[in-house]
């Protein structure tokens, strides 16, 4: 596996598990509910609708599969069931408050301990890799290679040979096309680091300053898909319930759920649009033509990719400037960002679903058709 991989799924667990507070958390329960004052349903309970937010958390941020990857003597915390015995046990309506003592500490027990195994297995790791990886202010000067991933999890895109390698030269093309609207100088190949199973993660060098604009590019799309999804999936049918069958109101709803499902595409491209001016400005260089066709071309990939739950990663991200409190690591804001969209997602309907896939898959037929 390639180190800087292995060393971004361990930091995933450090935000998520450890510095989220959730590790101290477990631990604080466990000893509150030791107390009789607090031994009673109602504040038990609240305890662990907390955990299952937690946990329901983790699992739109991939947690389990990152831990699969990089754990060896333990098996991943994510593996216990926690939220399943957690919502069996706060769905039982006959259960008494000592005998949901007995099983909430019980779980919370073994929680703990898992955490804690996985916790201490990943430290072992992180400090035998972490000298083997160049110090990140390296990565901040011009001309530096940024390490990034793009991750597969839509089986269409990985069933065969055949797709997986259409949709890779896709991506070789897009990035190389992109480079051309950021930097005067002549894109490098994309050098390909490595190839991980699983939900297939492919690792690759790209310019640092490439790296960093589509880490924002991507996020711009996120956010605008993820407004998509949270209308879709609730306040849409809200406010067309609303409307008590008035057919103008109704049809303005329509016309607006349109709109906000081309914006997803949109956005990327008027973002793309906006990096090239602002890189123009720094560099008279670089090439003007076809710029807007070069937006919607990157657009188009970066939307496909998305709109089927796949990932991209910025392993080797800008380091965090301390003195600013509000500054958060550029890989993680996009991590969040997925985590968000697949939290979503999820809350679609299978028509709802399709309807995305009809609109921004890209066709074989249609490269083929760009191509001539």
């Amino acid at each position: 596996m390639n180190i800087e991989s292995l060393l971004n799924k361990i930091k995933i667990f450090k935000e998520l598990v450890v510095d989220s507070g959730f590790k101290r958390d477990v631990t604080d329960y466990r000893q509150s509910i030791g107390q009789p004052q607090n031994q009673n349903l109602v504040f038990m309970k609240s305890l662990s609708q907390n955990i299952k937010t937690n946990l329901i958390d983790f699992e739109n941020n991939s947690l389990d599969s990152e831990l699969h990857s990089v754990l060896r003597d333990n098996e991943p915390f994510t593996t216990l069931n926690t939220l399943e015995e957690l919502e069996e046990l706060d769905n039982d309506k006959e259960i008494d408050g000592q005998k949901y003592l007995q099983k909430f500490l019980a779980i919370l027990t073994q929680l703990q301990k898992s955490i804690t195994a996985n916790e201490t297995e990943l430290n072992t790791v992180k400090s035998t890799f972490d000298k083997y990886v160049s110090d990140q202010n390296e990565y901040d000067t011009e001309g530096e290679q940024a390490v990034m991933s793009l991750i597969f999890k839509d089986l269409e895109s990985t069933g065969s040979i055949k797709e997986f390698a259409r949709v890779l030269q896709r991506w070789n093309r897009t990035l190389l096309t992109y480079h051309t609207l950021l930097k005067s100088e002549s894109p490098k190949e994309i050098s390909l680091v490595e190839i991980q199973n699983g939900s297939i993660d492919v690792i690759f060098n790209i310019d640092f300053d490439v790296a960093v604009d589509l880490t924002e590019l991507i996020k711009t799309g996120l956010k605008v898909y993820g407004a998509y999804l949270l209308y879709k999936s609730k306040k849409a049918r809200e406010i067309i319930d609303s409307y008590m069958g008035n057919t103008k109101l109704i049809e303005m709803e329509v016309e607006r759920e349109k709109l906000m499902l081309d914006n997803i595409k949109g956005s990327i491209k008027q973002k793309a649009i906006e990096q090239h001016k602002q890189r123009l400005s720094e560099d008279k260089n670089i090439s003007k033509t076809s710029a807007t066709k070069k937006a919607d071309e990157v657009a188009k990939v970066i939307t496909d990719h998305i709109i089927k739950g796949n990932e991209v990663k910025l392993l080797t991200p800008p380091e965090i400037d301390e003195e600013l409190e509000d500054e958060k690591d550029l890989g993680s804001e996009l991590r969040e960002e997925t985590a968000i969209v697949r939290e979503r997602y999820k809350k679609l309907n299978v028509e709802e679903k399709q309807l995305l896939l009809e609109k921004y898959t890209i066709k074989e037929e249609d490269e083929s058709t760009e191509k001539k």
